[in-house]
């Protein structure tokens, strides 16, 4: 017996799903002990289980990891989906300003920043893989952090200064980080601390982007 699931993505993606000569697909395959049905004509991907499988995660990871392929994420961060530790969130942009497309421009423009700055930051804050892609925000980040990188995110989206994001997410890294610190001392477990990107070269950053937000 064998358990299936469908995930459909843009056609546009499917070339990089498969991968040169299916590498991608393969290298998915093997990590999720998945097998992979895609339809070129349709974006339709059926993503069957074999109910023996060793880990019953399985087909949850094969699913973001399609998903974020779909989501213009490169092979080589959704390949980090694998381990456990990390994550796959979307956030739909017409749940929360609406179908209006200047609205979806603008708060696209707002989280990508000029060059990709601010994306580039909300990354090197968190540690995530932040990809913005038609109306949709993709995020791949460890689980500890993901609730606290989609509230930074829905503040930007939703107004909030850029400056005032990064501090939030700045603060949130360093409470986690403390937190972490505090179990591994309670039990010596050097696994349970995740490493956390060092934020004082963002300082200055954080402050000229203040400056453009008030400009």
């Amino acid at each position: 017996m064998s358990s299936e699931f469908l995930v459909r993505i843009p056609l546009e993606r499917i070339a990089v799903l498969i991968g040169p000569k299916g590498s991608t697909k393969k290298r998915i395959e093997e990590l999720t002990e998945s097998k992979l049905m895609i339809d070129s004509k349709t974006g339709d991907v059926i993503i069957t289980i074999e109910e023996d499988s060793e880990d019953p995660v399985n087909m949850w990871r094969a699913r973001d990891m399609v998903k974020a392929v779909g989501r213009g994420f490169s092979p080589q961060k959704v390949f980090q989906i694998k381990d456990s530790s990390w994550g796959f969130d979307l956030i739909q942009l017409r749940d929360l300003v609406g179908t209006s497309p200047n609205s979806l421009r603008e708060v696209r423009s707002r989280v990508i920043g000029k060059n990709g700055r601010t994306r580039n930051i909300i990354e090197q804050i968190t540690g995530a893989h932040v990809s913005v892609f038609g109306n949709t925000i993709g995020i791949i980040v460890e689980f500890s952090k993901l609730k606290i990188l989609r509230d930074g995110l829905t503040r930007l989206i939703n107004g909030s200064k850029h400056s005032t994001v990064y501090k939030y997410l700045e603060e949130k890294m360093r409470d986690l980080k403390s937190d972490q610190d505090k179990l591994w001392l309670a039990h010596g477990d050097e696994e349970a601390v995740a490493t956390v990107t060092d934020l004082d070269e963002l300082e200055r950053i954080v402050f000229e982007e203040e400056a453009e937000d008030e400009s």
